[in-house]
């Protein structure tokens, strides 16, 4: 019986204080909205962008009418918010940036292709194509992958050849991978293609260009390279 009052006593402890907590987070201005970020970024007028208030409680501002108006661009497929006490909000959004493009062979559409090598729209400004098309592939819907996976072991290594060799990686027109034993590198102002394997594209298309600059064979005659053996460059020339 003094166990059964005593438990009822913390209860009703417990109850009391979260209710005190409740009622002090409600009515003082240590929870009310000061700053708001998006996607890292502070956003310097936050009440004019985004229709929250400074004055109203942290925990009462319209967070669903600034995630629904996110999503209507079709390259947010997520928004997440995330209150950081005492007086801030997060927004993170899974904006998707085109890093390549993918032509479907069945459409003949273009779409992009984010750094994970999903397929992501194309705004109508969109203005940036210094990219690679990727071509030979069925493109599944938004926000998914292609049929070919080696979209995917592509793409990360074309990041790093745009890092490491910018000017090449734009001058990379075409990576055709309408063939299974090999993907097709063709590179602006050049009368010749390159073969190589999909994990090794970096590598061999590197080596590759740093054996042209360092012995500058004659190339009038290339049809294609094929770069796919060890320490081995294999020439076809128009003649053949």
């Amino acid at each position: 019986m003094v166990f059964s009052t005593r438990l009822r006593i913390a209860l009703l402890s417990v109850v009391v204080i979260g209710a005190a907590t409740i009622t002090w987070f409600e009515f003082t201005d240590w929870h009310q909205l000061e700053a708001v970020t998006l996607d890292d970024e502070n956003v310097i007028e936050w009440e004019t962008q985004t229709g929250f208030s400074a004055g109203s409680s942290l925990l009462d501002q319209p967070v669903a009418d600034i995630a629904a108006t996110l999503l209507e661009d079709r390259a947010t497929a997520k928004v997440d918010i995330e209150y950081d006490l005492p007086g801030r909000l997060h927004i993170k959004t899974n904006h998707f940036v085109p890093e390549a493009f993918v032509l479907d062979k069945s459409s003949g559409r273009m779409h992009g292709l984010n750094r994970d090598g999903r397929v992501v729209p194309l705004a109508p400004s969109h203005d940036n194509w210094e990219h690679p098309v990727m071509t030979g592939v069925e493109v599944g819907g938004l926000f998914q992958y292609c049929d070919d996976a080696r979209v995917v072991t592509v793409m990360p290594q074309l990041e790093k050849l745009a890092n490491d060799n910018l000017d090449l990686y734009r001058l990379i027109e075409e990576i055709d991978l309408g063939t299974s034993e090999f993907v097709t590198v063709r590179i602006s102002g050049l009368p010749y293609q390159l073969r190589t394997d999909a994990g090794s594209l970096y590598d061999q298309v590197s080596g590759f260009i740093r054996f042209m600059e360092r012995f500058q064979p004659d190339l009038s005659d290339a049809k294609q390279f094929d770069l796919r053996f060890a320490n081995m460059i294999v020439q076809e020339s128009r003649g053949n």
